[in-house]
């Protein structure tokens, strides 16, 4: 049972503590736990990746569960503890910041159907799109963020916190809020309320890992207009831009935000369709 004299127990043992530079707050929820297992579906037929487990407050049960588990953890100082419960239970666990990971670096068959990880806000941005791009066929991926996040994350076209993010976990797939989780479900207790969400691909839906660059280099100059920040990229030329823009009966001095998903799909298709005429 994870809870948090069981998580002080397990500190002591392994002379661990949280390092604040890496956003760790350990899960001290049981039935936290169970939901984000639960919301995964994992099983036998499962490849599952965990990105940052830490004492392997989910890792315990979901290396038992699932039919091929690996980890991704930038702290060496838990080695110890994940070797005993999770390269002792057939699971595998690569030492490494994931940003600096590559899906080569994992071993054959481990290819994840589902990504869950507990993500650090100074990291949330950057490892979910790199985990879109490195497992473009991904099914599911369960993400525990600071509640604040789902702002940008869920945003919509014309506001403020719409951007890179909105715009690609949209077109990956469906996306949902699940449930939020108290401060006090962590040890030590963050200063912000948490999150868990989920994003699934679904059947038929088309995803290009090469959006994101496109999407990204969209929203480089958020006070330009669309055409100017494109191609700020160098990728894309203006006239290019202005003629696909106009074709899709937009204004050439539209700016980004009030570009929906599909149509920044649309504006990608024109312009790559044009520069192989």
């Amino acid at each position: 049972m994870m809870n948090k004299q069981e998580v002080l127990s397990i500190l002591e043992q392994y002379g661990l503590s949280a390092t604040k530079s890496l956003g760790q707050n350990f899960l001290c929820n049981e039935g936290v736990i169970s939901a984000i297992l639960e919301l995964a579906e994992i099983d036998k037929d499962t490849a599952c990746l965990e990105i940052g487990p830490g004492i392997g407050a989910l890792s315990e049960d979901a290396v038992k569960m699932a039919g091929r588990y690996t980890a991704v953890e930038i702290d060496t100082s838990f080695q110890d503890r994940l070797t005993s419960i999770i390269e002792n239970q057939g699971g595998s666990v690569i030492y490494k910041d994931y940003l600096q990971f590559k899906p080569d670096d994992l071993e054959e068959g481990a290819m994840p159907d589902v990504v869950i990880s507990n993500l650090p806000y100074y990291v949330m941005t950057p490892i979910m799109l790199k985990v879109m791009a490195d497992f473009p066929e991904c099914r599911k991926m369960v993400y525990m963020v600071e509640e604040e996040a789902m702002e940008r994350i869920f945003a919509k076209p014309g506001t403020k916190q719409y951007g890179p993010l909105s715009v690609l976990t949209e077109l990956f797939g469906k996306k949902e809020k699940a449930f939020t989780v108290d401060r006090g479900s962590f040890v030590p207790a963050p200063n912000t309320t948490s999150a868990v969400m989920t994003i699934t691909r679904e059947e038929g839906k088309v995803w290009d890992p090469s959006w994101i660059t496109f999407v990204e280099s969209a929203f480089a100059l958020r006070r330009k207009t669309l055409v100017n920040s494109l191609s700020s990229s160098g990728r894309f030329d203006k006239a290019d831009i202005a003629y696909a823009l106009s074709s899709m009966n937009k204004k050439e001095t539209v700016r980004s935000e009030e570009l929906s998903p599909s149509e920044f799909t649309e504006l990608y298709k024109i312009l790559r369709e044009r520069k192989d005429v």
